[in-house]
């Protein structure tokens, strides 16, 4: 056991990042350390994915939590991997991560169990009573109904957000839709949302986008917002487009409230989705503010998910590259930033999950730090 004694940096506070005089911190797994930080680095308590997939047994599309917790996440949301047949078990595994999961049902029965799926179970075939029933055993580990469109028809669509709206009144929960490729124009699926639901990937560029006909956000879409739809990234690999995100985003001000990943094993790693420190990097690069970034990822995450974390026990340092990297989007357009957050030190639960070696530069190791 040891203590270590993070100096320098800016550190989240509230708000914003500030600097950090040191932090003293608790470990269970290693000696006493003094570290000294430059003024490039980031601390935060850890980030927190609001959209991703999550592994458990039956789901080989989805990426495990001790990979996640590598990568300086210590809470995520998992975006509707599993359905009714599988999603029990698949919480009760989640239960005892060293992370923070938290889920949406998939509508599916199947969830992306199989994926992809040529063959979804038809919304004739969805047991209501049983993605209630689901829903009420679950406690406050399920946060509501996914709805995944663009797999069918725009009929199929249709009756799959009517299946969820119902289960969602049914059991006092929220809807999430994943928008990507639908056949149902914008307006047609915000009518069926309410305030608190959210709304992901509303930045693509496929069929079904938030924009209208001029190109600009449609006025339904608009309304929806600003009456408390909710507004996920998901960044994915399909479902980003940076000409919808800066007409929507930074011209019009419909800004996202969780900045997300959803990751899968084929995007784990690889751009443009790769882990949520690339993400993060993507968005300030993208126009974003530094902070509007981190108070998205960390602050309006963890007050949906009802958390609350602090550098008692954890904490992540992100050191900052200034070298030119090109991020890509979903259509085949690039912007060109100056700046990529790598994870440098994560400390989770009072460990040591991983850390520069001692003999480097910033670091030096005490035998007591008084």
């Amino acid at each position: 056991m040891g203590t270590w004694r993070l100096h320098g940096g800016l550190i989240w506070k509230g708000d914003t990042f500030k600097e950090n005089n040191y932090l003293d911190i608790d470990v269970t797994n290693a000696e006493d350390r003094e570290i000294h930080l430059s003024a490039s680095h980031l601390l935060v308590p850890g980030l927190i994915d609001f959209h991703c997939h999550i592994w458990a047994p039956g789901a080989p599309v989805a990426v495990t939590d001790t990979e996640y917790i590598s990568s300086g996440v210590v809470a995520s949301v998992d975006a509707g991997t599993f359905g009714y047949e599988g999603w029990e078990n698949a919480d009760r595994l989640w239960q005892n991560s060293q992370m923070e999961i938290r889920s949406w049902l998939s509508v599916l029965p199947e969830g992306l169990t199989i994926h992809p799926n040529p063959n979804p179970t038809k919304p004739e075939n969805i047991s209501l009573e049983r993605l209630v029933e689901t829903a009420s055993n679950a406690g406050d580990r399920l946060y509501g109904f996914k709805v995944r469109l663009g797999q069918v028809d725009a009929k199929t669509d249709r009756a799959l957000l009517n299946i969820a709206r119902a289960a969602a009144e049914k059991s006092g929960l929220k809807v999430m839709v994943h928008l990507t490729g639908s056949e149902l124009s914008i307006d047609e699926v915000v009518e069926i949302l309410r305030p608190g639901d959210v709304l992901t990937h509303p930045y693509h560029g496929q069929k079904g986008h938030v924009l209208d006909e001029y190109g600009k956000v449609s006025t339904s879409f608009k309304d929806a917002v600003e009456k408390g739809l909710l507004l996920d990234v998901g960044q994915g690999s399909k479902h980003f487009a940076w000409k919808v995100f800066q007409q929507a985003a930074l011209t019009e001000g419909i800004k996202p409230h969780f900045i997300s990943s959803d990751i899968v094993r084929n995007t784990w790693k690889k751009p443009p989705v790769s882990d949520m420190s690339y993400i993060i990097s993507r968005f300030i690069a993208g126009g974003l503010s530094r902070d509007e970034v981190f108070a998205s990822v960390l602050n309006t995450t963890s007050r949906f998910m009802n958390l609350k974390f602090d550098y008692v026990n954890h904490v992540l340092v992100l050191q900052a590259d200034h070298s030119e990297v090109q991020y890509s989007d979903s259509e085949g357009d690039i912007i060109t930033g100056h700046i990529q957050y790598n994870p440098s030190i994560h400390i989770n639960h009072g460990r040591v999950i991983f850390a520069p070696s001692s003999k480097e530069d910033c670091i030096r190791k005490t035998l007591k730090i008084k």
